[in-house]
């Protein structure tokens, strides 16, 4: 199937500096058969050598690849890339140095319906099929070779297909499903003015664009005679000065823009004079000469003068609305666009604050986030207000010291009972336990044990461990205490008859003790052989109504749903300040951890997939954040685990427990 080709060039975005150019070229008679070039290129960081740079890789690719027209034709490509990759070598060396500063650029030949191309730096190839975008270019680019250019790709096109070469990751402004409808269009210049509307707010940097379109039985008849004027300014002789590449800029586009208004107005015209009908004779037409307009005015009644002026007032007032709307349009774009370089200013400030004030550095971080969502809100600028957004979160992160930990299952309780629904995890005696509502599973190593029933008609809700016996408590929703020491399960009775209810369950020494939120208490048991004495009210002063998990290490640590953590010691809440919060704050912890002779407490916040540890701090009685471990890959996390004697964690989702090495 034979093809052929309609192109067109786009420019998009502010000049800061950077060289941004497209060239194209063939032969001119038999171009399709003999093959066009096309080189979408951005040079950065040495506008002194970018233009010459430029004209060096087209005037090297331009001559080697139409130099022998009858070799094969990957071959032609090849070589006329090797042959660009020399040309810049010499160049650079030419003038004593080996920078030609970042180069993003495709170079691209399309013979008959078969397409070659190769990408260096940032530039991207897409191509438009049945309105599916797909990205041409990837992988071709290699930072360690010494050439420029050093990969390959080939395919081969079908009529319909559009080939989108740019200078940038387009895909960072605009979503392919978007693009692809963009560029749906028939119409190159009218799917080229709609993309560039779509970019505008997006895109601060100038880029730029090859729109190629491949059509089976060639353009309709104004595409075709624009392209010969096309190919008329591009034609040369091999042996003759270089031919200008097509150059497009905004005023070409304005000068479209122009003869589409002014066939317009031909066609409103027309229009208005066939409304006219037969009397007074009165026609509106196109005229090839004279002075004046360039329009021959017939014999017109008042009749239809009126309506006609009507008509132009109201376009007139249209015109000027719509102009103030664009003017208004433009102020917002570039205000946003300082607001977003004031985000970038704060966000390397605070990396600068962090340094040495963390509390302050947090501050401006918040203030950053809140103006790039304002400018993310508003509808424009939207792919630099996500890139800056994802920069303030990665200095929160660099702030916090978020460790992404290389995690090992260890176990996957799932192959013991299929609908296993796990609650928590506890350690003792060198073997780890994992638990859920009615089971219990051993963990000897890295190898699961058969599960044990704990109850069939309990609901276990939490569970600890037992120092004083070496046992294993698990708490029942009913209120109930089960333990599981010697291979056994038995329930443990209460002076009281029955234990409290609540949420939270923690052994310590030959106590328990029981979170009961809803009654702003924490129960303790004192237990004697076989059974516990009646329950002690051991909370005197502290507000624990949104108490969610408790830990203890001779003083008791209540979280709360807030993330505040509540210390109380002999009953009576002590003061726990915390040096160097999270810029991140807690906001829906679960669960809290330590033991005694531990140093560090350990909080669960599945929301955020995350571990936080904190150090105590034996001083101010309360503790110092240190780190944070994010388990990015674990949305479901439900416990966790700390080894102090091999220095691991554990955390475990509804079917597996993870270990990490700290």
């Amino acid at each position: 199937m034979s093809l052929s080709t309609q192109y067109e060039f786009l420019f998009v975005g502010r000049d800061e500096g950077n060289f941004v150019e497209n060239y194209a070229y063939d032969l001119g008679e038999g171009g399709e058969t003999n093959g066009k070039i096309f080189i979408n290129l951005e040079i950065q960081n040495n506008p002194a050598d970018a233009e010459m740079i430029g004209e060096t890789m087209f005037d090297a690719m331009r001559k080697s690849f139409f130099a022998d027209p009858e070799k094969e034709e990957y071959v032609r490509f090849e070589e006329s890339v090797k042959a660009v990759n020399k040309a810049l070598r010499e160049f650079a060396a030419g003038r004593g140095k080996k920078f030609l500063g970042n180069i993003n650029a495709i170079i691209a030949t399309i013979i008959g319906g078969n397409l070659y191309l190769t990408q260096t730096g940032d530039a991207e190839a897409y191509l438009m099929r049945r309105r599916l975008c797909s990205t041409i270019s990837e992988g071709l680019s290699d930072e360690e070779s010494e050439d420029v250019f050093t990969n390959i790709a080939s395919g081969t096109l079908e009529s319909g297909d559009l080939v989108l070469i740019n200078t940038t990751r387009l895909l960072r402004y605009i979503s392919k499903t978007d693009l692809a409808k963009v560029v749906s269009g028939r119409n190159l210049i009218s799917t080229l003015a709609e993309l560039k509307d779509e970019l505008s707010g997006e895109v601060l940097n100038k880029v730029g664009l090859i729109a190629v379109n491949c059509v089976e039985n060639g353009p309709n008849l104004d595409d075709q005679e624009r392209g010969k004027v096309v190919a008329h300014l591009q034609k040369e002789e091999m042996n003759g000065s270089p031919a200008k590449s097509e150059k497009r800029d905004s005023m070409v586009v304005l000068k479209d823009t122009i003869a589409n208004l002014s066939r317009s107005v031909d066609d409103l015209r027309r229009r208005v004079a066939g409304k006219g009908g037969s009397k007074g004779g009165g026609r509106i037409e196109r005229g090839s000469s004279g002075s004046g307009s360039g329009f021959k005015i017939g014999n017109m009644g008042k009749d239809k003068l009126i309506p006609i002026f009507i008509l132009v007032v109201v376009a007139l007032t249209v015109g000027v609305w719509w102009l103030r709307g664009r003017a208004l349009e433009q102020a917002a774009i570039e205000n946003y666009d300082k607001v977003l370089t004031e985000v970038r200013e704060e966000i390397a400030s605070a990396e600068t604050t962090g340094q040495y004030n963390k509390d302050q550095a947090g501050e401006m971080l918040a203030h950053a986030e809140k103006k790039a969502l304002e400018v993310l809100n508003s509808g424009y600028h939207r792919a630099k207000a996500n890139e800056l957004l994802k920069g303030i979160n990665e200095t929160k992160d660099k702030l916090d010291g978020v460790i992404h930990p290389e995690t090992k299952v260890l176990v996957d309780l799932a192959t013991k009972r299929s609908n296993v629904s796990a609650l928590g995890l506890l350690g003792l005696k060198g073997t780890l336990y994992a638990y859920e509502y009615n089971a219990l599973y051993p963990i000897v190593l890295d190898k699961i044990q058969d599960p044990l029933t704990i109850d069939e008609n309990e609901t276990v809700i939490g569970a600890t461990i037992y120092p004083d016996k070496d046992s294993l408590m698990f708490y029942t929703k009913s209120g109930k205490v089960i333990e599981y020491a010697d291979n056994r399960m038995t329930f443990v009775d209460s002076a009281d008859g029955a234990f409290h209810k609540g949420v939270d369950v923690r052994g310590y020494s030959n106590k328990l003790y029981i979170l009961d939120p809803e009654g702003n208490q924490i129960w303790r048991y004192a237990r004697r052989r076989d059974k516990f004495d009646a329950a002690e009210a051991y909370n005197v002063n502290a507000d624990i109504k949104n108490g969610l998990s408790l830990a203890i290490d001779g003083s008791v640590y209540v979280l709360n749903k807030d993330g505040f953590i509540t210390k109380l010691f002999s009953g009576n809440q002590e003061q726990f300040p915390i040096k160097k919060q999270p810029v991140k704050p807690m906001a829906q912890p679960t669960k809290i951890y330590t033991e005694l002779d531990m140093p560090n407490i350990y909080i669960l916040e599945p929301a955020e997939r995350r571990v936080l540890v904190y150090a105590k701090d034996d001083k101010t009685g309360g503790a110092t954040y240190l780190q944070q471990f994010v388990f990015d890959d674990m949305p479901d996390l439900r416990d966790l685990f700390v080894d102090k004697d091999t220095n691991r964690l554990y955390v475990m989702d509804s079917t597996k427990v993870y270990q990490v090495n700290l």
